[in-house]
């Protein structure tokens, strides 16, 4: 159990109405589509990626759990707080469609947003975003970067990996990192972005997916 001063202090970063430790929200957030169900001992809503910056270092002071979390409709345990601690929930203030470049024919959106609700914001201008997992429909765009979803197009198309030009994170430590670029050709270097998609929230948390 996280003892309450530790509470109050994520209060101070998200303010009260964004962290909720009653049996209701805990319940909420305890499964994934696995079924399988863990209680966190509280689950935050971060309005931002500073805020996810502060809550990071603060956590990792303290060693407190983190587990990020989109809609929980993943079946392999990702985004489940098996050992209890914090779940991060990016779906109600972390969910917007930021920008779609006609111009480099790119989208840059953040985590919460939903795998559908951006397929079909990029049909009405004419473009064509291929991973379309089972989940689609209720599935967050961060998710399936986490778990490198993939769907029945992707036999033709390819998986999420083959989408994501660059991502924005929050390590551990707090530090907010970049990684790719917004560009195809982009061989210099290390493939950072890589590492991360796949990763299940284990590395660090995806803030912004181009």
């Amino acid at each position: 159990m996280i003892e309450q001063k530790h509470i109050k202090y994520l209060e101070s970063i998200v303010g009260s109405e964004n962290v909720k430790s009653d049996k209701a929200h805990l319940i909420a957030y305890c499964y994934d589509a696995t079924r399988t169900r863990f209680e966190p001992d509280a689950v935050i809503f971060p309005r931002n990626e500073e805020d996810i910056s502060e809550i990071l270092k603060y956590c990792n002071k303290h060693k407190i759990i983190i587990v990020p979390r989109g809609y929980g409709s993943g079946f392999t345990g990702g985004a489940l707080p098996a050992s209890k601690g914090i779940v991060l929930s990016l779906d109600r203030h972390m969910n917007k469609l930021l920008e779609i470049d006609m111009q480099n024919l790119l989208g840059v959106v953040q985590p919460g947003l939903v795998n559908m609700d951006f397929q079909k914001a990029v049909e009405e201008v004419g473009l064509f975003y291929p991973p379309d997992p089972a989940s689609e429909a209720f599935s967050t765009l961060g998710g399936n970067v986490a778990e490198n979803a993939g769907g029945m197009r992707a036999a033709k198309y390819g998986i999420t990996k083959d989408y994501v030009v660059a991502l924005r994170a929050v390590l551990p430590s707090g530090e907010i990192i970049t990684a790719g670029k917004k560009t195809i050709k982009d061989v210099a270097g290390f493939n950072t972005a890589g590492i991360l998609i796949g990763s299940e929230g284990t590395l660090a948390i995806i803030t912004e997916i181009t």
